[in-house]
């Protein structure tokens, strides 16, 4: 098992200078890495604050690996709550759950539903590297396309036959709201229905696969995972998808690299009532290895309508208000076979209908995200010493990082709506 002190993290490619693309010439990477060294104060209380560098601070963030040994291991409690899952009555699952979350949040390290130390540490990066230059503003590539302020992602997990009953309706919903969403279906869990996928992709839905069983076992040992690699991958090309979400968003990244995709998105920016708790703490994709990292950054419906017991979706919009001001990615995560209930697809439309009055909103699908991004991070990768007029990648637009009233506020820059560059 990997330590802190370990190199070569999957995601230390994602430091703060290629996550923000700034377009100002003669800025060197040791003056980044000095800023980033100044910026740790962010992260307090976090492990990743001592550690000697950047790559470092973001790679053990971003993947984790600052949660210690144990981050991507289920424990004896988890495994035998899934072996006696299906003969616990279902109320008392559902308290059963609760006490858990309680416990689990109680004893988080990461904050929850808004944990910002990331976001204050990277936007503190380039306010302090900006002071010692004297720079009032710099130019960056803007988070997305055509000068979103943020963008909206909708996924779903089918976990069962009922579930998937149910998705033509959801579609039918989120069509009526102009929105589209990805779809992962469970392809050993229920006959997955051919004619269905092939129909979503018509109507401009996207496919993706979650997992191979819903049954808590895909990460029992390295053997099982890559075993069971083999067939996601099968189905992966059968689907026509690019994208996984593992069932009960267990994970272990090094692990995933044997995957056949270009995005996944069984990570989170923060969950404590997960089985496997934890969380990266980015509101923005980044690069896990092979592939494309898509973090859900609003909380499932499971746990907002079942576990919390939430009637409206006012926490999930408080979420997005923060995610809109960062300009983040607002990724959720929800279930055909919670949403079947009335009063539980009523929130959900109730969000729906919330978001879509906001016009700055870029939506897309999660392939459509991650291939923007992967595009995006590979530019700014090869743009070192050009200057705002460069050219950027089709659909970029560059954007301003202002000082406030002329002078920088501790971690809190103003991004300035973007402009097109001809």
């Amino acid at each position: 098992m990997r330590t802190l002190a370990d190199d070569g993290y999957l995601a230390g490619g994602n430091t703060p200078w290629r996550l923000w693309g700034v377009l100002q010439q003669g800025l060197s990477e040791a003056e980044w890495e000095l800023a980033a060294q100044e910026a740790r104060s962010c992260l307090e209380g976090l492990p990743a604050a001592g550690l000697p560098d950047a790559a470092g601070i973001v790679g053990s963030v971003l993947s984790e690996e600052q949660l210690g040994p144990d981050r991507w291991r289920l424990g004896t409690g988890g495994w035998a709550y899934y072996a006696l899952r299906r003969l616990i009555p279902r109320p008392a699952r559902i308290g059963l759950q609760r006490l858990m979350a309680a416990r689990a949040r109680k004893g988080a390290l990461l904050r929850w539903p808004v944990e910002d130390r990331y976001v204050r540490f990277v936007a503190e990066v380039v306010c302090r590297l900006c002071q010692k230059r004297g720079l009032r503003s710099v130019p960056y590539v803007h988070f997305w396309p055509g000068g979103r302020r943020f963008a909206f992602v909708l996924t779903h997990d089918v976990e069962t036959a009922e579930g998937m009953r149910f998705v033509p309706a959801l579609a039918d919903l989120e069509e009526r709201y102009g929105f589209r969403s990805s779809f992962n279906f469970v392809p050993e869990g229920y006959e997955v229905d051919a004619t269905l996928l092939a129909d979503l992709r018509r109507r401009g839905f996207e496919v993706g696969v979650h997992g191979l069983r819903h049954d808590g076992r895909l990460f029992a040992s390295r053997e099982v995972f890559e075993k069971r690699a083999v067939s996601i991958n099968r189905y992966l090309r059968a689907w026509q998808a690019v994208g996984f979400r593992s069932p009960m968003t267990h994970r272990n990244p090094y692990w995933m690299q044997s995957l056949e995709i270009e995005y996944d998105s069984s990570f989170f920016d923060t969950d404590p009532f997960e089985p496997m708790p934890g969380g990266t703490m980015s509101i923005w994709p980044f690069i896990m290895g092979r592939f494309v990292e898509l973090p859900y950054t609003l909380a499932q419906d499971h746990t907002l309508l079942r576990v919390l017991g939430q009637v409206t979706p006012e926490l999930w919009l408080r979420k997005v208000d923060f995610l809109r001001e960062h300009c983040g990615m607002a990724l959720i995560d929800t279930h055909p076979d919670y949403l079947r209930r009335p009063d539980y697809l009523a929130v959900y439309e109730r969000l729906l209908a919330e978001v879509r009055r906001q016009g700055d909103l870029w939506h897309a699908l999660p392939a459509e995200v991650a291939r923007w991004w992967r595009t995006r991070m590979s530019w700014i990768a090869g743009a070192a010493g050009r200057v705002g007029e460069a050219a950027v990648p089709e659909g970029a637009t560059i954007g301003r990082i202002t000082a406030a009233d002329g002078e920088w506020e501790a971690g809190r820059p103003v991004l300035e709506p973007a402009y097109y560059v001809s």
